[in-house]
């Protein structure tokens, strides 16, 4: 789908053009309040209509989308920045919601982690731990669906192995621990008990800000393993707040994160926080955010962080056709 942004005139050559486009089978969404009495023009030849909640009053909205739900046109809500805001635009009709409305924690104060989340958290932990792997290979298998689902998940093409991994004591072995946590931490959000309308763009939000920051990591910091990931487990375990409801003091403190993790999660501050910093500006670039500040403080340049952005969103994008 291509975009017609608010400049585009509704002129004679244009309309032309679109028709022809649109005979090739290409399809177009046109924002309302930018194109305003134009948008009458251009409805024949556009299949989508973006309302920008930001930028339209809602008495001006609650008028105008019935009118437009009468032409058969799919409804984008954009910028849509709560909960609250989302389930207003579901029930007015809306198609589609852009913004960041899945990604704001809805804080239970008290809430604890369910039973199965408990247990991968206590699996990530015996990973981590000095147990030999026959103890968390028994582990596992103790939970069969946890054992087919983390199957399943190492052996999507974002692992990388040029081998397929048929046992749980392979996935040990040829992946290392901290691979395997890695796949735990992702399982978290791919968890069947907490699955929703929001948890797959969570999910995909999540595995690109963790991709993002390892490979942001072992470019400023090159042969630092461990650094690299690090890095992923702060970004995959930044949104965990809003996946669980919790705060992310508490969540911090049940997962029992080490000084450096926890500052970056909860003060942004230290090396990973500044990495955080960096993959948050650049997700709310659109919205106004300013990346320019975290990427002098990291010396990156921007052709650098949009190469590896889009390395992050490929990967990220073979995770979640795995692990849903």
């Amino acid at each position: 789908m291509l975009e017609l942004v608010g400049t585009v005139e509704a002129s004679e050559p244009v309309l032309w053009r679109l028709a022809e486009l649109t005979g090739h089978g290409f399809r177009f969404a046109a924002e309302a309040s930018r194109h305003g009495s134009r948008l009458g023009q251009l409805l024949p030849l556009i299949d989508f209509v973006k309302v920008d909640l930001r930028a339209m009053p809602a008495a001006t909205m609650l008028a105008l989308v019935p009118r437009l739900r009468g032409t058969g046109k799919r409804l984008i809500a954009e910028k849509v920045e709560s909960q609250a805001e989302y389930k207003t635009c579901l029930d007015l009709g809306f198609d589609y919601f852009q913004g960041f409305y899945f990604a704001r924690p809805s804080v239970l104060t008290g809430r604890k982690l369910s039973p199965s989340q408990q247990a991968l958290v206590e699996l990530m932990n015996l990973v981590m731990s000095d147990v030999d792997n026959i103890d968390i290979e028994r582990a596992i298998k103790r939970d069969m669906t946890l054992s087919i689902n983390l199957l399943r998940i190492v052996n999507t093409p974002a692992a990388g192995l040029r081998q397929r991994i048929d046992s749980l004591s392979q996935a040990l072995l040829v992946l290392g621990r901290r691979q395997l946590q890695r796949w735990l931490q992702i399982m978290l959000y791919a968890e069947p008990g907490t699955r929703g309308p929001g948890h797959t763009p969570l999910l995909m939000l999540a595995s690109t800000r963790a991709r993002l920051m390892e490979l942001l990591a072992q470019r400023l910091r090159p042969g630092q393993r461990q650094v690299a990931d690090i890095a992923f487990t702060v970004g995959i375990t930044s949104l965990m707040d809003t996946l669980f409801c919790v705060p992310m003091a508490d969540l911090a403190e049940q997962m029992g994160v080490s000084d450096e993790v926890a500052d970056a999660l909860l003060r942004r501050t230290g090396f990973f926080g500044e990495l955080l910093r960096l993959a948050e500006s650049f997700e709310q670039m659109e919205e106004g955010g300013d990346v320019l500040p975290a990427l002098r403080e990291l010396a990156a340049s921007g052709d650098d962080l949009a190469e590896l952005e889009m390395a992050a969103f490929e990967w990220s994008e073979q995770v979640v056709r795995y692990a849903l």
